[in-house]
């Protein structure tokens, strides 16, 4: 009999069998499947089985049902393949044995199982909805890697993604390192308000992620203890900054460099481990983009700047 696994949320650990009969899925008691988690609905979806095959209804739940990062429709059956997650509300299920292999990684490497909290600096505005939100950002960035995009568009489009998805950021920047030299063969930016400069985004942050492939964040220059980058930071007028690399494996492909000019804390220190994740999702999407330019006999090495 296939199971349903609660992979986070209040209830992160259980497992229910799911048979043949309709199974019902809310935070009433009422429910086949009762979850504890208040950003449920009372009655918030339906999952039918057809022989080896699963279908979900979001049954017009308040926050939504989410598979796979997307949001489906409601009162619309929406087949669900096992191992792919489903979203409600603050917590993550999944159907059959293969959850545990394919979505218990993506869950850890982002420390959704401790860290989906009151104490993380994403859409503080609609904290019932940050598990939709960080699931969403990591699929649409791992959906790069099946489109058939330039490097430059994937560029673009994950620097839009994250803008979408940290609403407190002014800038953004991504940058790929030449493997040969060491030295910076393309700049991709973003801005919030376009009269700001695109290239002054702090290089010596850049410079040490590159150089020791880890993340820097600075949530908020003023309460930040006293050191050399601090000190840069502050002189660049940045009130926050975040930087994380771009890794395939061990070998450095680049970085991701956000900031906030205005205001402190446009990320606090929980999201550093998302992004780095993100890192290194971005980082087989650029491999997959490049590989296809050398079989399409693109260009490719010069620096470029994008805006």
């Amino acid at each position: 009999m296939t199971k349903l696994y609660v992979l986070s949320g209040p209830d992160m650990g259980q497992s229910f069998d799911v048979g043949s009969e309709p199974v019902y899925v809310g935070r009433s008691p009422h429910n086949t499947i009762r979850i504890s988690d208040e950003a449920v609905s009372r009655r918030h979806l339906k999952i039918i089985r057809r022989g080896h095959r699963f279908f979900v209804k979001d049954l017009e739940s308040e926050n939504g049902t989410f598979i796979s990062g997307r949001e489906i429709s409601a009162d619309v059956e929406t087949e669900v393949p096992e191992g792919v997650p489903i979203v409600i509300g603050m917590s993550v299920i999944c159907l059959g044995e293969r959850c545990l292999e394919n979505v218990r990684p993506i869950l850890d490497s982002m420390e959704l199982s401790t860290r989906i909290s009151e104490e993380s600096g994403v859409f503080q505005q609609h904290k019932s909805m940050t598990t939709q939100k960080i699931m969403e950002l990591v699929y649409r960035v791992s959906d790069l890697m099946n489109e058939r995009l330039s490097t430059d568009e994937i560029l673009d489009k994950i620097l839009e993604y994250i803008f979408d998805f940290l609403k407190n950021i002014d800038r953004g920047v991504f940058l790929l390192i030449d493997e040969k030299t060491g030295e910076i063969s393309k700049v991709a930016s973003k801005l919030r308000d376009t009269t700001e400069d695109a290239s002054a985004y702090c290089q010596d942050v850049v410079e040490r992620v590159i150089r020791e492939g880890r993340g820097v964040l600075v949530p908020d220059v003023e309460t930040e203890e006293e050191d050399d980058l601090v000190d840069t930071v502050r002189l660049s007028k940045i009130e926050s900054v975040m930087c994380v690399p771009v890794m395939s494996g061990s070998q450095i492909k680049g970085a991701i460099y956000v900031d906030s000019l205005k205001e402190p804390y446009g990320f606090r220190r929980e999201d550093l481990s998302l992004f780095t994740d993100l890192g290194r999702r971005a980082a087989l999407a650029v491999e997959n983009a490049l590989l296809q330019q050398t079989f399409d006999g693109g260009p490719g090495g010069q620096t470029e700047h994008l805006k």
